[in-house]
């Protein structure tokens, strides 16, 4: 039995890409949620600095999660917001231990 995997992606946005960001977000979003093994994905704006985000996601594998990195929309989206932000992501995994 495969275990669930959790990710954490932290990054900032350019402000002149807030919006553009935000919508770009929203759309990724939206089709992700619809891809087999895609238990939740969602993406957080900081209260504190509102050109970060934070996206948390749960899959049912690391390899739902694996073929999510192939699919054309997260690809065209990785493409057009990679003028958006400021340096690179940090993404982490993680799995539960209680």
């Amino acid at each position: 039995m495969s275990m669930r995997l959790y990710v954490m992606a932290s990054f900032l946005v350019k402000p002149q890409g807030l919006e553009t960001m935000r919508g770009l977000l929203a759309e990724l979003s939206r089709h992700t949620c619809q891809e087999p093994g895609c238990l939740e994905y969602a993406y957080y704006q900081s209260l504190a600095n509102p050109l970060e985000f934070t996206s948390f996601e749960v899959w049912e594998s690391a390899e739902a999660e694996a073929r999510h990195w192939q699919t054309t929309h997260l690809q065209q989206a990785l493409a057009q917001a990679a003028e958006l932000l400021q340096g690179e992501a940090r993404i982490v995994n993680y799995q539960r231990i209680t």
